[in-house]
Formats: structure tokens, C-alpha cells, sequence
């Protein structure tokens, strides 16, 4: 199996990264300067304020490595990756499945579904530590989403997203019941205005990240997707991908904010009202993000287990398999823990 590598996480601004042989060196004010090999790296995230070479960024381009610029608030912004050569013939079947009315909405199904069935085991894990009560709550909603992701079978791509709508406002009506001492009032977004939904917008923006790098690895176009709809401005198939890993990036959530790892004093409130990590949260998260990659999975077909960071490069590779063979796409199922 493949090496996990890490995801090289630089925030601070005022940091200008450069090539340095085959290292990443980083340089700041008067500070000593750090080198990281580019062997032991598979993503480069920054944010704004860092500056990040040309001979860096070609060096990245030439051997796969996936460098991804992100807001303050942790959006992707810019997202380069590698070579196209030798992704024609995938491409030109991922473009005729797209083109075809019947298999793009048999994709946009399978994608909901993978979903669906995701958010089910995500509540039913989480059930395990609630109370009596907010169990029950739990366990009741999962069902519900199982049974919800048997209806999509043969519904047309605009009918998924109703579906999908509708299972994802089930999920978060009963997702407050994980939390502790937490004022839940539902997912808020643009912009986020309490520190629980700014933690899972963050959490989002990596698992994207991690996922657009899986679907560059694959040799997919990540603009062209299924279920999502079509803009220049959004990858419509990281989007689609991305949405079977939602909900254990909800999980990790729960976890951080749980156990206490992350807290209120790591937010701060802007001026437009937005609620921010400060420097020390990203901290935290960073670090707790790359604890979760490497944290071994089953997953249900796979005689062994995997590190997390592994399974939508499986997933990206899956869906590149159908598309070539003319099959139907299966999300990941998770093992029960």
C-alpha cells in the first residue's frame, strides 16, 4: 500500500515558501528557517498572506502534489494540481456519461445515495455516546435516512436533490442532539456566525481539498459532475464526491467539540459579524485533521483496513472504474465501530 502522506498546513501570514532542492523552506521575518521534504507531502494548504514561489508551485505540478490556496475563513480559493496527459480516454467517457440524460441521473442517484446511507451510520455512531433520549432521537432519524436512501432508485437528477435536501435537513434537525453545550440552531453558512458551524465550514473546506486532490490523482475532471450543476466557477464533481465524506467530517466536529479540543476561546467575531478561528484554533485543527487521516478504517469489501486519507482516493478511483466500464458508482460503507 501507498505511504500516507501528510497535509502541510501553512497559515501564518507574512510566510514566503519556497523550493529548496527537493524541500519545501519556509521563511518568515527573523524566525529560523524550516524545511520539510516534498517526498513526505502529498498537499500544500495555505492561506491568505502566504506567499508561495513559481519553482515551488511548477515543482508541485510535475510530481502530483496538489497545492490549494484558502480564504481566512478556510474556502478553497485556488486549487493546482498535475498533468492532464494520458486522462484522455477517461475524460472523454466521464463527458458521455454527463452528456446522457439517463446516466448522469443514474450517477446523481448513486451520489445522493452514498450520502444518505453516510449520514445514517454517522448518526448511529454518534448515538453511542448521547444520553438515553438523544439516542433514541438518533437512532430513529438513521433509520429514517436508510429508508431514504432506497427511494432514490430511478429518480431523475432534479428529484435526487429534492431527496437529498430533504434527508440532509432530517440529519442536521437531529444532529444538535451529539452536541454538548453547544446553542444548536441548525447549519448556518455565508457566514458562519457562531463557532460550531464556522468549525464545520472549515472541516468542509479540507475534506474538499482532500477530495479534489483524489479526484486529480484519478485523472478525473474535476469540473464535470453529476448532481451538482454546471458553473465555471465550482468543481462540480469534488462537490459530488465530497458529499459521502460530509458527514464524517461532521463526526470529527462532534469529537473536537466535545472532548473540549476545540473551544469558544478559538473563535473570534469579525466586524461584518463573521465568526473566525483565530491562529491558535487553526492550530488545533490542523493538527487534529492530520491525527484523522492517519486513524485506520474498515470499510466494508476491503479485507483490511485503511487510513482515512486513503479512502476517497479509493472512492475517486471507484468512480473513474465505473465511468470506464459502463458500471454503477457504490459510495463507501463504513464497518460498524
Amino acid at each position: 500500500m501507498e505511504p500516507v502522506l501528510r497535509t502541510l498546513f501553512v497559515h501564518t501570514p507574512g510566510t514566503r515558501l519556497s523550493l529548496d532542492g527537493s524541500s519545501i523552506k519556509a521563511l518568515r521575518d527573523s524566525e529560523p528557517t524550516r524545511r520539510l521534504p516534498l517526498q513526505a507531502i502529498d498537499t500544500l494548504v495555505v492561506l491568505g498572506g502566504v506567499d508561495v514561489s513559481t519553482p515551488l508551485l511548477l515543482h508541485c505540478v510535475e510530481h502530483q502534489r496538489v497545492v490549494a490556496f484558502l480564504s481566512q475563513y478556510g474556502k478553497p480559493r485556488a486549487i493546482v494540481e498535475g498533468s492532464l496527459v494520458g486522462r484522455s480516454e477517461l475524460r472523454r467517457q466521464q463527458y458521455a456519461v454527463h452528456a446522457d440524460p439517463a446516466r448522469r441521473d443514474a450517477m446523481a442517484g448513486a451520489v445522493v445515495r452514498a450520502k444518505i446511507r453516510q449520514m445514517s451510520w454517522a448518526l448511529r455512531q454518534l448515538s453511542r455516546s448521547a444520553g438515553a433520549e438523544q439516542s433514541r432521537q438518533l437512532r430513529q432519524t438513521a433509520d429514517s435516512l436508510e429508508a431514504c436512501s432506497r427511494s432514490v432508485a430511478g429518480l431523475r437528477r432534479q428529484e435526487c436533490l429534492g431527496v437529498e435536501g430533504e434527508a440532509t435537513r432530517q440529519y442536521f434537525a437531529t444532529y444538535g442532539a451529539t452536541l454538548r453545550d453547544s446553542p444548536w440552531r441548525g447549519r448556518h453558512k455565508r457566514p458562519t456566525t457562531d463557532p460550531f458551524n464556522a468549525l464545520l465550514s472549515w472541516l468542509y473546506g479540507m475534506t474538499r481539498i482532500a477530495v479534489h486532490g483524489a479526484v486529480a490523482v484519478a485523472g478525473l475532471d474535476p469540473g464535470t459532475g453529476f448532481l451538482h450543476g454546471d458553473r465555471a466557477s465550482q468543481p462540480s464533481l469534488v462537490l459530488d464526491l465530497m458529499e459521502e465524506f460530509r458527514p464524517t467530517a461532521d463526526m470529527l466536529a462532534a469529537k473536537l467539540w466535545n472532548t473540549k479540543s476545540i473551544q469558544e476561546k478559538h473563535f473570534t467575531t469579525g466586524i461584518s459579524g463573521a465568526v473566525e478561528l483565530t491562529a491558535e484554533g487553526r492550530e488545533v485543527l490542523f493538527d487534529r485533521w492530520h491525527q484523522h487521516r492517519l486513524l485506520s478504517v474498515s470499510v466494508r469489501g476491503r479485507s483490511l483496513s485503511v487510513p482515512q486519507a486513503m479512502v476517497p482516493v479509493i472512492q475517486a478511483h471507484a468512480m473513474a472504474n465505473a465511468l470506464r466500464d459502463g458500471a454503477s458508482y457504490e459510495g463507501h460503507v463504513r464497518a460498524v465501530q
